[in-house]
């Protein structure tokens, strides 16, 4: 049982990194992307059709790609007065207590129903809506579905690790 959960943690944690590292790349063609608009916008008088929601876009996989690393590195936000001054394992049941009846279940349904929706917008064809440019919304869907999709992964490894320090088989 160990080994599996160790595996498990293991190969999780490569897949989280991976999407995580290429979401922190996307900063910089929204950074020139932004730069270009402005300078069409304002110095050549010709904004173009297609910077609006190109950067929304760029910054939703940002937001997105990078969450289940930031959860493997334990970065989001946490009430710390309680939580850091207790052991190792009262942190583990609580962690554990959290990620079993709300985080797991609700990224589970998340998934399945953002992958249904990805779905419905390639065959239907749907686009954005938003500007001139107008392109397909099916790739924003596929990267919400794909990003919790890694996220639930993660949350598993984040289980299966306070299931380890409950164990005596692990620290964090």
């Amino acid at each position: 049982m160990r080994t599996f959960l160790n595996k498990f943690i293991r190969y999780t944690e490569i897949i989280t990194c991976f999407p995580g590292y290429i979401a922190s790349g996307l900063i910089i063609p929204l950074i020139v992307a932004t730069c270009y608009e402005v300078f069409a916008r304002y110095v050549l008088n010709n904004p173009t059709i297609w910077a609006y929601e190109f950067g929304y876009l760029l910054m939703g996989f940002h937001f997105l790609l990078g969450g289940a690393l930031t959860l493997k590195k334990q970065e989001h936000i946490r009430i710390d007065i309680f939580y850091n001054r207790l052991s190792n394992k009262k942190k583990a049941v609580i962690d554990l207590f959290f990620y079993i009846i709300f985080i797991i279940p609700c990224l589970s349904v998340l998934s399945l129903k953002l992958y249904q929706h990805t779905e419905y917008s390639f065959l239907s064809g749907e686009s954005t809506g938003h500007s001139a440019w107008n392109p397909p919304i099916w790739p924003m869907h596929f990267i919400m579905f794909l990003s919790f999709f890694i996220l639930f992964l993660q949350s598993l490894a984040e289980g299966f690790k306070s299931i380890l320090i409950l164990k005596g088989k692990n620290n964090k």
